[in-house]
């Protein structure tokens, strides 16, 4: 197979329904009350993508930024949020779960973490 690689950028509010983000971009409402002590809303937001292929196998990245502005009242927050302090020394595996669905973001492993 030959080497190449692909990339893109794009503009995720072009066309927010596509991507669930047109309930939470009106500036009168507020969202996302478990993030911010404030009432926030989506003001931009952008996901850049690369992969590359090669004899060997393959890479991909992504990343995507949001930006937020002040929007709406804050509600009563839907569950306790608990406080946890600790102190990693040795290697370990994260995860980053959607509370409701139980779906994995992020998973990672470090190997060698920092004092």
């Amino acid at each position: 197979m030959p080497r190449f690689t692909v990339h893109s950028v794009h503009d995720l509010l072009r066309l927010p329904e596509v991507f669930g983000l047109g309930a939470v971009t009106d500036a009168r409402h507020g969202h996302f009350p478990g993030i911010s002590p404030e009432p926030l809303a989506i003001d931009q937001a952008a996901q850049a993508a690369v992969a590359a292929f090669s004899a060997t196998g393959f890479e991909s990245a992504s990343v995507t930024v949001f930006a937020a502005v002040p929007g709406g009242v804050l509600p009563p927050p839907p569950y306790r949020v608990r406080r946890v302090d600790v102190e990693f020394a040795r290697p370990f595996g994260f995860l980053a779960v959607e509370r409701r669905s139980g779906l994995v973001l992020t998973a990672g492993w470090v190997a060698d973490p920092e004092p």
